[in-house]
Formats: structure tokens, sequence, C-alpha cells
């Protein structure tokens, strides 16, 4: 158990950063954040876009097209928290912490065997979990966060899967 605490008090820290205030840091949604949150809105609610599509593929938004991932990962924290800053955010910060763990797991997985493996990875991910620039796309809700985080998720278990 004792092996965990390092990578536990990263995480702790990297949520810390990423959750802090964030309903009021930075200080009003975006008006992409908004177009993604009403859209998870009107999906939970009616099951259509806001342009009345049943479950699209695309997001019409501005006429810009947005892609599904963060809409539909949006919905279950508009259901939790409403129609908020909180209810926006809260997935792309999740997104954020849980790409910190995936950035440590990744590491020890392609330093396997080698003696400063565990060293190397709980660096990497300290300096993810205090870097400027993810802080800020992890505390806004952007579709960039939240792609990362699949990626990042996809390696590692393609690492994975060739050692089994």
């Amino acid at each position: 158990m004792k092996k965990f605490i390092p990578i536990l008090l990263i995480l702790a820290l990297g949520a810390f950063l990423r959750f802090y205030k964030i309903t009021t840091v930075p200080p009003s949604l975006s008006h992409d954040e908004v177009a993604i949150a009403y859209n998870a809105y009107s999906i939970l609610k009616t099951g259509k876009d806001e342009y009345g599509i049943s479950f699209p593929l695309l997001f019409r938004s501005f006429d810009d097209f947005k892609l599904p991932g963060m809409v539909y990962a949006t919905v279950p924290s508009v259901a939790l928290f409403g129609k908020s800053e909180m209810g926006a955010r809260f997935p792309s910060a999740f997104l954020g912490t849980l790409t910190i763990l995936m950035v440590y797991l990744t590491i020890l997985e392609l330093t396997r065997g080698h003696r400063l493996g565990t060293s190397f990875a709980l660096s990497s991910a300290f300096f993810l979990a205090i870097s400027p620039w993810h802080i800020n796309f992890s505390r806004q809700l952007f579709e960039s966060n939240g792609a990362l985080s699949v990626l990042r998720t996809g390696v590692y278990f393609l690492l994975r899967s060739n050692r089994n």
C-alpha cells in the first residue's frame, strides 16, 4: 500500500488544481462551453440536439459542427449538477485528472524492468499535474482535453495488451 502513496498524492494535487474554484476561475463560460453544455442538457431532456436531430454524430452548434465526445460526456454531469458552471466543466476536470493517472501508468509500462521506471513515471505524472497548459485546458470544457485523455488511455491499453 505504501507504494501507491506518491501517485495518490500527485493525483490529489492534480485534482485540487483542476477543481478548486472551477466555477469562478476562469470567470465565465465561453460560448463553446455553453454550446456543449446546452446540447448535453438537450440530449438529456429530449434525446435531441438544439436543432431537433436525435442523438447526432456531429453537433451543428454555431455551424462549427462539434464532435460528440464531450457533449455526450457532459450529459451525466449536467444531470447531476444542472445547468451550471460545475455541470459544464466537471467532465473536463475529471478527464484532466484521469490523464495524470494514465500518464503514470503509460510511463510505468514503457519503462518496465528499468530500475528508475517508477521514478520516471512519478515525475512525469507530477509535471503533468502542475503543468499550466494542462491545468488551463482541464478547467474549461475543451474537446482537446477529452481527446488527450482518451488517446492516453488508448495508448496505455495498447502497450498493456502487447505484454499480455
